[in-house]
């Protein structure tokens, strides 16, 4: 049996939650970005070490099926290993667990890189990384590979002037608390832009807060992938937008693209599978007929 990490350990605080009473997207992609460090450190970098030589590893691409809900209050682990070393790649596993029951919340699989803060580009492995990692590698287990939104894929790298007709769903800038050790933008924030953009998007697309509320409905997300495409650091302003590209019996597909608002350019892409929930019963509902025939009328397809 291949081994794991114990990388990270914790509770769901009350404010980690958003209005559909769960444990909010950003702080999944959080927890695996604090189990990001620890395995980074079983491989040799550590905190010190990341210090001394001016090297690190930076996240490239997120891939997190959300399995099971976590509410205010559960306590929660996760374990990691490494997949695959590539030259200056890596493909890694998180599990996210609820620690009272044993069940899997989510499951993220990362492609990271090895990063020379200084040249700002990615760097080959080192030998002892590789010999660290050898007795973690192994396969996926089934229930972390892709069910609606493909792993290592990119969308198309447009510019912020050929996304005019997109839905807008965020607007702001960078702060510096927002940044982690290695100057730029921690992926829980690029996840925070589209989750808290969420509303906007639904907005525009029929589904207004007030109505939802009347009928007990709220919205969440099974499966998304995120691609990090450009630094972004501190001061540095954005904006997202998004678009319906898929509409498939009870689920939605969502394409969120997030530019950097002074030069145009592509910083972030997420692609997302969501559904509506019966916020009593917690289980997801279909479409009404109505509501399908609307949506239909906002389903694009990329080039």
């Amino acid at each position: 049996m291949t081994d794991f990490l114990d990388t990270f350990r914790g509770t769901v605080n009350t404010w980690e939650c958003d209005d559909v009473g769960h444990m909010n997207v950003q702080f999944y992609v959080a927890r695996a970005s604090d189990a990001a460090f620890y395995l980074r450190h079983a491989l040799g970098l550590s905190p010190s070490r990341v210090r001394a030589e001016g090297r690190a590893m930076i996240a490239l691409e997120e891939h997190i099926r959300f399995h099971r809900e976590l509410r205010a209050g559960d306590i929660m682990h996760m374990r990691s290993r490494p997949v695959e070393l590539r030259d200056r790649t890596m493909v890694s596993f998180h599990e996210l667990f609820n620690s009272a029951t044993g069940e899997t919340s989510a499951t993220v699989v990362a492609v990271s890189g090895h990063f020379d803060l200084a040249k700002r580009k990615l760097i080959p492995w080192p030998d002892d990384a590789r010999a660290l990692a050898a007795p973690f590698l192994a396969p996926l287990p089934a229930h972390a590979e892709p069910r609606g939104v493909e792993r290592e894929k990119r969308l198309p790298d447009l510019a912020l002037a050929d996304a005019t007709d997109f839905i807008e769903i965020y607007r702001g800038a960078v702060m510096p608390w927002e940044c982690d050790d290695f100057g730029h933008m921690n992926s829980r924030f690029y996840m925070a832009r589209f989750s808290d953009g969420a509303g906007h998007l639904w907005q525009a697309l029929g589904f207004d807060k007030r109505t939802m509320q009347e009928k007990r409905r709220g919205t969440v997300v099974l499966e998304i992938r995120l691609n990090y495409i450009r630094e972004v650091r501190s001061g540095a302003m954005l904006v997202a937008k998004s678009t319906l590209t898929g509409l498939e019996g009870k689920t939605l597909t969502f394409t969120h693209f997030m530019f950097d608002a002074e030069t145009g350019a592509l910083v972030a892409t997420g692609e997302a599978i969501a559904v509506l929930l019966d916020l009593d019963a917690r289980k997801t509902v279909a479409f009404t007929e109505e509501e399908r025939a609307s949506l239909a009328h906002h389903v694009r397809t990329l080039a």
